[in-house]
């Protein structure tokens, strides 16, 4: 029998962003000539098969802009979506990528959970209670904010305790599939997933300088998240040594962690943004580099997700260094496949940046080699098609 898989959520499909692209490989790992794939966003948009975008075939997406906080427009947002699906005549099951909007998430449990008996699959990627800005120091007392933090805590406890209803849960690390397993019995582990056969567009444009060593970071550059102020101060030490650095970023950033970040510098000039880029020239940006980053520190939101960064660090067959945060240590192998150290440890990263400088052009074939080996074996999307349309099938 033909299926159809929904994949839903206040997410742009169709965007740049992390989650679009995870989603995207999950399309592609479930897509075969008996299922069709569907991205559909939480949005005021019908519907209907003229919004959607074949994106590949099997796979479409929905035109529309995403909603956010919106009680009732997440309710009938889920009503358009089964209507649609009732319609389009194919067995049917969904997956939620949550985020931390709440009422899309409520009423995928009051409505499609409880009401109709719909199979909803929770793909879990963070345990939203630790965001990090939940944390932050309020000088001022502002009453505002703490209600805001105090009522996010409530919803963000509450979205825990609901996973218990979903038909199972798809984990993204180790670590948050046991933290999963306390509200939910049926999961699976799906780690971050890439396509190592992928072709790259370039562009004629520049994101390195010559006779520098050029170390890049992609992404949101959250300074707190990413750890990257302690590696600003590792560069300091790196650049007293005598050796010439840049630090090259491209993301999205906010104007007051930019400035954060260059006036921790020694100077200014070590450290070069070029903007949130397209897809292209993000490629462009990472092939350029010689040694591509993943500093995270541990925080408790560290510790439960898993940087999608390292699969297209990987693919692009460039020298990675990472810390031991999460489940990166089940794939990268200190000299073998990449570079690992402690996280928060900036004597020990000190230390394996000045080594890699040193060795670089000894090193860095074997390096990639590797490299190239663990995204084929460990993040194909390829090598999860059974093992997640068997997840989808069984029952609970």
């Amino acid at each position: 029998m033909s299926s159809a898989i929904y994949i839903y959520g206040n997410l742009d499909f169709l965007g740049k962003s992390a989650a679009a692209k995870r989603m995207l490989y999950y399309a592609k790992a479930l897509n075969n000539e008996t299922t069709k794939v569907y991205l559909v966003n939480c949005s005021q948009q019908k519907i209907q098969n003229e919004n959607f975008i074949e994106v590949e075939s099997g796979i479409f997406a929905l035109k529309g802009t995403p909603l956010k906080y919106s009680i009732f427009g997440s309710y009938f947002f889920l009503k358009r979506l089964d209507a649609f699906a009732r319609q389009n005549g194919r067995k049917s099951t969904y997956i939620i990528y949550p985020q931390s909007y709440f009422f899309l998430e409520l009423w995928t449990v009051l409505y499609f959970l409880l009401l109709k008996e719909k199979k909803v699959f929770y793909e879990f990627n963070e345990v939203k209670k630790y965001y990090l800005f939940l944390y932050k120091s309020n000088s001022g007392q502002n009453l505002k904010a703490l209600a805001k933090t105090f009522v996010h805590k409530i919803q963000f406890n509450l979205l825990d305790r609901m996973m218990g209803y979903y038909t199972g849960l798809i984990c993204i690390s180790s670590n948050i599939e046991e933290y999963g397993k306390k509200y939910n019995n049926n999961t699976i582990r799906i780690p971050i997933l890439t396509n190592p056969n992928l072709k790259f567009e370039t562009s004629v444009k520049t994101y390195s300088k010559e006779k520098f060593f050029n170390i890049g970071f992609s992404g949101s550059i959250v300074p707190k998240k990413e750890n990257l102020l302690q590696f600003v101060e590792v560069l300091n030490s790196i650049f007293n040594r005598g050796f010439k650095v840049k630090l090259n970023l491209c993301g999205s950033v906010t104007p007051e962690n930019l400035s954060l970040l260059r006036k921790a510098s020694i100077r200014p000039d070590i450290i070069e943004y070029y903007g949130n880029l397209n897809e292209r020239e993000l490629s462009n940006f990472l092939i350029q580099q010689d040694l591509l980053i993943v500093p995270r520190g541990f925080t408790l939101q560290n510790k439960y997700g898993f940087s999608t960064k390292l699969s297209d660090y990987l693919n692009h067959k460039k020298v990675i260094l990472v810390t031991d945060i999460s489940d990166t240590a089940m794939y990268i192998k200190d000299g073998v496949n990449g570079f690992i150290v402690p996280p928060d440890d900036a004597r020990e990263m000190t230390e394996k940046l000045h080594y890699i400088i040193t060795n670089f052009k000894s090193i860095e074939a074997s390096i990639i080699q590797q490299a190239e080996i663990t995204s084929a074996k460990y993040f194909d999307y390829r090598r999860y098609h059974s093992a997640l349309t068997t997840f989808l099938q069984e029952d609970a």
